[in-house]
């Protein structure tokens, strides 16, 4: 007969493995989760990309590729967020649908932060402040395509972006890219300063190609 002793060592080896299990699971769903969601950005930054260039039949065919995923993307989403979508996702149909490439550039903006903050940080392969820095690119390129830029929101943007950036610079490995990232930087927070529309536009479409090598950069470091 096993001894009380024996039977305590078990119980413990049991509880043990069952929180190994919940944690694996915890972790192999989290990066499940985050994959979703990366993947349904994509349609939202070709949907702002399209709107403004005033390309509709590119919207339609680009918010049809994000329909595709928005019931994946409403199943890892919290129950808020996922109501948030909902509405945002009524709001680009309809301003789609409108043919207000303005009001369709901005919503998707939206929803793509709205991916962004979803994002669980802990089980990304790279930085969460590297797609927060898109996403500054393309807020910044609809605020300047408002009839009447609002040149708080956009020095609040710029501050934002100053900030992840500062987060995560001392990670870049390659001297050059973060020399060139920095220059946009500066770029973007002397167009806020003089309230240069052409200045900003530039500075923050630079911005937006650079981030795409600060992906690769920061990946290869994992």
């Amino acid at each position: 007969m096993q001894s009380k002793c024996q039977y305590t060592r078990l119980g413990f080896l049991m509880i043990v493995l069952s929180l190994a299990l919940i944690t694996s699971v915890s972790a192999s769903s989290a990066i499940n989760a985050n994959e979703v969601l990366l993947s349904a950005m994509s349609p939202f930054e070709d949907i702002i990309e399209f709107a403004l260039a005033r390309s509709h039949s590119d919207v339609s065919k680009a918010l049809a590729e994000a329909d595709q995923q928005a019931t994946a993307v409403k199943t890892v989403l919290h129950a808020a967020a996922a109501s948030k979508f909902d509405t945002l996702m009524t709001g680009l149909h309809r301003s789609a649908i409108e043919k207000d490439h303005h009001k369709t550039a901005s919503s998707a903006v939206a929803i793509f932060r709205l991916l962004i903050d979803s994002l669980q940080t802990k089980d990304l392969k790279e930085p969460k402040e590297v797609s927060l820095l898109d996403y500054a690119g393309f807020k910044l390129r609809v605020f300047a395509d408002a009839q009447d830029p609002d040149w708080n929101n956009i020095r609040r943007t710029v501050s934002e972006a100053a900030g992840w950036w500062n987060t995560i610079e001392s990670k870049v490995s390659q001297k050059g890219l973060h020399d060139a990232f920095s220059t946009s930087i500066r770029g973007l927070k002397d167009a806020a300063k003089l309230g240069n529309l052409p200045m900003l536009l530039f500075a923050a479409q630079i911005e937006l190609h650079l981030v795409d090598l600060l992906e690769g950069d920061l990946m290869l470091k994992q």
